[in-house]
């Protein structure tokens, strides 16, 4: 195999599920990498999640859903995402030629910059010293980079954990950002028109993880514009609905977004989902909750 010439590319690798604040840092050593060599930096990625092909139905929630992640790396400063399919093929590959035939001779890779942690290969047989070991042998180089942030250790496990628990602003420690979750606007019920408080119900992507059931404060983001909003996620207890959904109030919005594609963001939660005595008392708490949200996101941006 050649040595490692300046058409070869650099490559941050990994699942890089959340863009968090520890997969940052991989991914900019990576973009700086590129630079000093005067060659692209790509972030490369796997999907669908390897736990969903080799253990079907033990699969993670998606922290972020495969174009939201797209978006967050190039915003990070990669040249290109590029999305390994992860079937049961791949998984039978040992460590060497994962590193031959993927990452060299199918991505071009001449520098490998991963988390410290990374594993790879049959049953993630391969640890960074493999790789470094395997990258110098097709003429290339390994890098490997802690993945902590303020002297924690950040993971997406870590951060699924807190958002199921209904902590987003821990989370949003973590991710460097507030949570996200993208969807379709659908039509609802439509209680929360009747009671002064329209929502926008938003069908989220089965495999995005939805925070835990409560009141947050955050925004909704569409066509380029952002507006302050209270979202509930859960089953509404006061009336019985068996559903969990996503409803997101826009503050100061008025307007049909059905069909429109959103993003929700989940800055504070500002309390657990609750059961009222009454269609009158759930107004008067969500009233409260809509100013409490209001304070703490403001109106439209």
């Amino acid at each position: 195999m050649s040595t490692a010439s300046v058409g070869r590319v650099v490559v941050a690798l990994g699942n890089f599920d959340g863009v968090h604040l520890g997969h940052a840092l991989v991914v900019g050593r990576a973009v700086e990498e590129g630079q000093r060599r005067g060659v692209r930096s790509v972030a490369v990625t796997f999907d669908p999640h390897p736990r969903a092909v080799l253990r079907p139905g033990s699969e993670p929630k998606l922290l972020t859903t495969p174009d939201v992640r797209e978006e967050l790396l190039l915003g990070h400063g990669v040249d290109e995402v590029r999305t390994i399919r992860f079937d049961r093929e791949l998984s039978q590959k040992g460590p060497w030629e994962f590193v031959r035939d993927v990452l060299v001779r199918e991505h071009g890779a001449g520098v490998i910059v991963v988390g410290e942690n990374f594993r790879f290969g049959y049953k993630a047989s391969g640890d960074f010293e493999d790789l470094r070991r395997y990258m110098r042998e097709f003429g290339g180089e390994a890098y490997a980079v802690p993945i902590y942030a303020s002297g924690v250790d950040v993971n997406s496990t870590r951060i699924r954990d807190l958002l199921a628990g209904g902590e987003a602003r821990e989370a949003a420690k973590l991710l460097g950002r507030a949570y996200l979750l993208r969807g379709e606007v659908v039509e609802g019920d439509k209680r929360g028109r009747s009671i002064g408080f329209p929502t926008a119900n938003i069908l989220p992507d089965p495999r995005a993880l939805v925070p835990g059931r409560g009141v947050y404060a955050g925004r909704v983001i569409f066509g380029g514009e952002s507006y302050g909003a209270c979202t509930n996620v859960g089953v509404a207890p006061t009336f019985d609905r068996r559903e969990s959904k996503v409803e997101a109030h826009l503050l100061d919005f008025e307007g049909d977004l059905y069909g429109e594609v959103v993003d929700v963001t989940f800055e504070e939660c500002l309390r657990p989902e609750m059961r009222f005595d009454g269609v009158g008392q759930l107004k008067q708490q969500i009233a409260r909750d809509v100013e409490a949200a209001r304070r703490l996101v403001g109106e439209g941006a």
